[in-house]
């Protein structure tokens, strides 16, 4: 899958749209637990380098609707830190953040108006059921997906914007605000393929387990479980999770799955034992998102570890742009 298509379907180019997609020459991902940056040249398609440092335990405890960040100065040094390892970022900055943080939806609507601020409002009241505070409270964009006479398909991302204004202000005013926000698993699609069939992602972070859908050029499901504990008490979960989201594209979606692909970025790692119940579960080999990313190949050793196992977003970002 490449942005060009993902664009497409995501409607980042579209004739509808509330949000571009930029690409980033630096990237900065915050996660409960640690934090990772890269330094991107998109026009080359290369990861020039990579770096993650640990959080302090309780510095940041993701919440759609809470405040997520407990302890700001820990959090600023910490991407200070990671900044210091992979160097000083380029114009462009890119942020991305916990999926928990984001609600997004797929929506059904038989029009939409041409008015931005009409459909926005529209968009908007729709969204109120899908999110645990006010409404008027959420940063939203949207963009159009599927569009047929009578039948209008919207995907819909909204942060609560209290909530995204502690990790912009987490950055420390790195390079100036950021040009792209995205969650996590939003960065990971682009290494998806292009197969015919049905294309299920299960991205585990911590704290967290999102299942998304892609199928017929078309994202058709997303959802994010948080998970409380550790992976090991949380590994009966994760599989009845995956099992859920399974029957929902056999059952509901009417979607045959062709590919199961799995990315973990855990501090702890969660070992075989994960993926192992994941595959029994649902009845099919898991396949690891390309820790060959060739991009990345001239990176050192040390700083390449670091790429494939908290890295994968930022090969997403630089992965078959047009």
């Amino acid at each position: 899958m490449n942005w060009s298509k993902l664009k497409k379907r995501l409607g980042f180019g579209g004739s509808f749209q509330t949000a571009r997609f930029v690409a980033p020459t630096f990237a900065v991902d915050v996660e409960p637990g640690y934090v990772a940056a890269a330094r991107l040249n998109p026009s080359k398609r290369i990861v020039r380098s990579v770096g993650m440092s640990e959080l302090p335990a309780g510095a940041l405890t993701p919440s759609a609707n809470k405040s997520n960040l407990a302890d700001l100065a820990a959090v600023r040094r910490t991407i200070a830190q990671v900044i210091a390892k992979v160097g000083s970022g380029g114009s462009r900055l890119g942020l991305l953040i916990p999926d928990v943080v984001a609600r997004i939806a797929l929506l059904q609507f038989e029009t939409l108006p041409d008015n931005l601020e009409d459909a926005h409002t529209l968009v908007l009241w729709r969204m109120r059921e899908f999110l645990p505070y006010p409404p008027e409270e959420a940063r939203l964009t949207f963009q159009v997906v599927a569009k047929q006479p009578g039948s209008v398909e919207v995907l819909v991302v909204a942060v609560r914007s209290s909530v995204l204004a502690e990790y912009e202000a987490g950055l420390g005013g790195v390079n100036g605000p950021p040009a792209l926000i995205l969650p996590a698993s939003v960065a990971l699609l682009p290494l998806l393929s292009d197969g015919e069939g049905g294309q299920l992602l299960l991205h585990l972070c911590p704290g967290a387990l999102t299942a998304v859908v892609v199928a017929s050029n078309r994202l058709r499901y997303w959802r994010t479980r948080a998970l409380d504990g550790d992976l090991e008490g949380n590994l009966s979960e994760v599989a009845r999770e995956a099992s859920r989201v399974m029957a929902t594209c056999q059952d509901n979606l009417k979607v045959q799955v062709q590919n199961v692909w799995y990315c973990e970025r855990t501090t702890a790692g969660a070992g075989p034992a994960v993926s192992q119940a994941l595959a029994q579960t649902l009845g099919q080999k898991l396949q690891h998102l390309p820790a060959n990313f060739l991009p990345a190949a001239g990176l050192p050793t040390g700083q390449r570890e670091t790429f494939e196992h908290f890295g994968m977003p930022f090969a997403g970002l630089v992965a078959n742009l047009s």
